[in-house]
């Protein structure tokens, strides 16, 4: 039977209608806390930003959610399909367009991966700062919509800090560029970073101008410590935060991560009665820097301190961080959350977490950035369950209460999508949450774009 999305046409891409070949678009698979997914109408595989636009103009014309994805490696259920919604698949697009080393720059499509760009940048000797744990599989054009963050967003900022020029696709199907290419621009409205975070609700990133960085000079100084518990972790934190010696990477992690890290790895991290590990990197390293990071852990109370400049010791050290979320999808389905608090308020986070009761089968993780107060309450529920637990999902509630009566957010890298959608209120306030819902009708009258998303 002949429906609407019969009469859709693109220029050069490829729409699809067979329906288990749609199925494949309809969930993210990294949003495990989401157990039911839509089935969309049709996929636009667009191999051109004219087909974005056809696409686009339709969508809005007949009233079709459309939802643009590239990698969807989204957590939060962000890049998945809308019931009776069109979904625009931009992994096509994902050309480097140009690395400009003189002026510092690249221009790629949306759906580039990160690591490919910071691996083709690194070999003309800059690299793109950006660091997500997706990094190997995410796209730049997801990065931005979610303003995605990083191990070294510490030193280098979340990924707007490397935004500087955009090319959209809006509502209607105009293409708008914001930007530019250089790294100061105060002629329009800053409307590069209004779409940076947006989450394709007010227009669909196509292109991205961003930053390149020159590689620091000399070897990094890498380390870790461990620490009898996480306020006490919380004091080498600020410590070396204040220590002038400006570290790229601090990354935390509790008793029950190390447990998972040391029965992934074969390793002893939790040695001594260690109930909280620290992994810090400098990429510029100061003379005297090795010895004055020693001295600042041992005086803040470390049990134990490894501290190094060779380069292939500090690659196993950064490899332990980066098989965190491994070890402990190891012990199940892994429901993966991202909070933010003030600095000094990261040991009652610990605290409050490692307070949380279960019934069911359940281990709780925290871990993450703890030079920028942004830490993921993880939970690893038995396969053996269908469907999430009441209790897990009443402990990631009360975690999110939590953060927001302690000034912290309940989202710092990861998005709202559909998951945190109902905490956006209780954090912003009736008067911005109506001003950005003004904001977003300017951009998307007909509420097509990711609707009920992000606001």
């Amino acid at each position: 039977m002949a429906t609407v999305i019969d009469e859709l046409t693109i220029p050069d891409g490829r729409i699809i209608t067979d329906a288990q070949e749609v199925q494949k678009f309809s969930g993210d698979k990294y949003t495990e806390a989401i157990e039911a997914v839509n089935q969309p109408l049709a996929v636009v595989e667009a191999q051109s930003t004219a087909d974005v636009q056809a696409a686009v103009r339709f969508a809005n014309a007949h009233r079709i959610p459309v939802t643009a994805r590239a990698a969807a490696t989204s957590i939060v259920n962000g890049s998945a399909a809308e019931k009776d919604g069109l979904i625009i698949d931009l992994n096509q697009l994902n050309k480097i367009l140009e690395i400009n080393i003189p002026n510092q720059y690249a221009v790629v499509q949306a759906g580039v991966i990160n690591s490919d760009l910071d691996n083709e940048a690194r070999k003309q000797g800059y690299f793109f700062s950006p660091d997500p744990g997706s990094k190997p599989i995410s796209s730049v054009g997801g990065n931005i919509a979610t303003n995605a963050g990083g191990m070294s967003s510490l030193k280098y900022g979340t990924t707007k800090q490397s935004v500087i020029g955009l090319k959209v696709v809006l509502a209607d199907g105009t293409v708008v560029e914001t930007g530019g290419k250089t790294f100061k621009n105060n002629a329009p409205y800053d409307l590069t970073d209004l779409f940076v975070g947006s989450e394709g609700t007010l227009g669909i990133i196509v292109e991205a101008t961003v930053k390149l960085l020159p590689v620091p000079f000399g070897n990094p100084v890498t380390g870790l410590a461990t620490f009898a518990n996480m306020k006490q972790l919380s004091v080498g934190v600020q410590n070396i935060s204040g220590s002038g010696l400006y570290p790229s990477m601090m990354e935390a992690l509790n008793k029950t991560s190390i447990e998972a890290l040391d029965r992934l790895e074969h390793s002893d991290l939790g040695q001594g009665g260690a109930e909280s590990l620290l992994i810090f990197q400098l990429d510029v390293a100061p003379a005297g820097a090795l010895d004055a990071l020693k001295k600042i852990l041992k005086s803040s109370g470390a049990l134990r301190v490894n501290v190094t400049d060779d380069p292939d010791y500090a690659k196993k050290i950064i490899k332990i961080r980066q098989d965190y979320y491994q070890a402990e999808a190891a012990y199940g389905r892994l429901i993966v959350e991202d909070v933010a608090v003030p600095l000094s308020k990261l040991p009652d986070l610990a605290e409050f977490v490692e307070n949380l009761k279960f019934s069911s089968n359940v281990t709780a993780f925290l871990g993450g950035h703890a030079g920028d107060g942004n830490f993921h309450p993880n939970f690893a529920v038995s396969k053996e369950l269908d469907q999430t637990p009441d209790d897990v999902n009443d402990a990631i509630n009360q975690i999110f209460k939590y953060v927001q009566s302690i000034g912290g957010t309940i989202s710092a890298e990861h998005g709202i999508g559909d998951l945190k959608e109902k905490w956006v209120l209780p954090q912003l306030g009736q008067n911005l949450v109506a001003l950005q819902k003004k904001v977003k009708l300017t951009f998307d009258p007909n509420n097509v774009l990711n609707p009920d998303r992000k606001l």
